[in-house]
């Protein structure tokens, strides 16, 4: 009796909200999806009643060239703007854009002691996967934007991996109903079926570049589990993240801080490349540059997959006003400038062939992209 026990080691926290936080997020996520749901059907049908909009998508219908589709949506745009219905839909996706931010970064810090050690401790090895950080790789100017409304962007908040991973993630985004993901569509399993878009049933190595936090690492190791994975982006924070998530779940993917266009891989070492949601936070004229490096990096035969939101050309008028409104009042700069381009047409430009372009479902949302690195034999039947 006289001794004292040894004190227990302390359990971890769990990585959890409050009550508070969880129902200001919940909340959120419910507000988009009734604004998706059922505010934006009802403002299509408004827009549709109107006359000179109810032609324009049906000229919208026959296609045409960028100059076309561009001054379609400015008209269309124009005259979805004087509709209230159209407006309180648009409010209502800002005002959760925003405060998916406001409400999450206080969420999280309300529990700062348990989320912290989410990125501070050791970095795992367990998987076999590596991560390789380089600080002199420099944010191109184009780069240095607010993405999504997030504050400073994609590095402005040290704690921003659990707040997408436990708050947003969960609680607003896979609940689906923004930009060009409809309600109820399961991000998850978006990724799984673009990876199910590649041609061939085995590859070697693939290669993504702008990787983010490496989430479709996963889809890619399920699809090839034999497969090298080796993927790069300009975020360390992201990358510290998606190292972190691929080596939890024995994911073996290499992580590279690179330019995406000087990924310092040597000539034709990869069979395949897949681009995950990144050709929209590109200017047009950095797709086509980025192009040309796949290209150089990949072998003769392999393949390329791309998945981004629709192209204009490729949904209703009304569904191309709406991705239009995210350019200026969602953190997307580049949005409708990727949209009105070709995707298609820079990869035939870089070298590319058989290019496939189509939609995963009604809505657009993923639109695939697909190509060929032509080989050495069709070449030689070419000529």
């Amino acid at each position: 009796m006289g001794q004292s026990a040894s004190p227990e080691a302390k359990a971890p926290l769990p990585l959890t909200l409050s009550q508070r936080g969880r129902a200001s997020m919940e909340f959120l996520g419910s507000a988009q999806v009734f604004s998706s749901g059922y505010l934006r059907d009802r403002a299509q049908k408004q827009f549709l009643a109107h006359s000179e909009a109810a032609a324009l998508e049906e000229e919208h219908k026959t296609g045409g060239d960028t100059a076309a589709v561009r001054e379609r949506v400015q008209k269309g745009r124009a005259i979805a703007h004087t509709m209230p219905l159209f407006r309180l839909e648009r409010f209502v996706q800002r005002w959760v854009a925003e405060e998916v931010f406001n409400c999450g970064i206080v969420a999280i810090e309300e529990r700062r002691d348990r989320f912290e050690p989410f990125v501070t401790a050791p970095l795992p090895r367990s998987a076999g996967g590596t991560l390789e950080l380089d600080p002199s790789v420099e944010e191109p100017k184009y780069w240095q934007v607010e993405w999504h409304l997030e504050p400073g962007g994609w590095d402005g908040y040290d704690l921003s991996g659990p707040m997408f991973a436990f708050a947003i993630g969960p609680l607003v985004f896979m609940r689906g109903g923004f930009a060009a993901v409809a309600v109820g569509d399961n991000l998850r399993a978006q990724r799984n079926e673009t990876v199910a878009q590649f041609p061939k049933k085995d590859y070697k190595r693939i290669y993504e570049p702008g990787c983010g936090n490496a989430n479709t690492s996963n889809a890619l190791h399920k699809a090839f589990p034999d497969a090298e994975l080796v993927a790069c982006d300009m975020s360390a924070t992201l990358l510290e993240g998606g190292h972190r998530m691929a080596e939890s779940m024995g994911i073996p993917v290499h992580l590279k801080q690179r330019d995406i266009l000087d990924t310092r891989e040597p000539d034709e070492s990869y069979d395949a490349v897949l681009t995950y949601a990144l050709h929209h936070e590109l200017p047009p004229r950095i797709n086509r540059q980025l192009f040309d490096e796949m290209f150089r990096i990949m072998k003769p035969g392999a393949d390329i997959v791309i998945s981004d939101p629709p192209p204009f050309r490729g949904v209703s008028l009304f569904q191309a006003v709406i991705l239009d409104w995210e350019t200026v009042n969602r953190g997307e700069p580049f949005f409708s400038a990727v949209l009105e381009s070709d995707l298609g047409e820079q990869l035939k430009e870089a070298g590319f062939e058989a290019v496939e372009a189509y939609p995963l479902n009604e809505q657009g949302y993923p639109w695939i992209t697909r190509a060929t690195k032509p080989a050495p034999h069709a070449k030689q039947e070419a000529a």
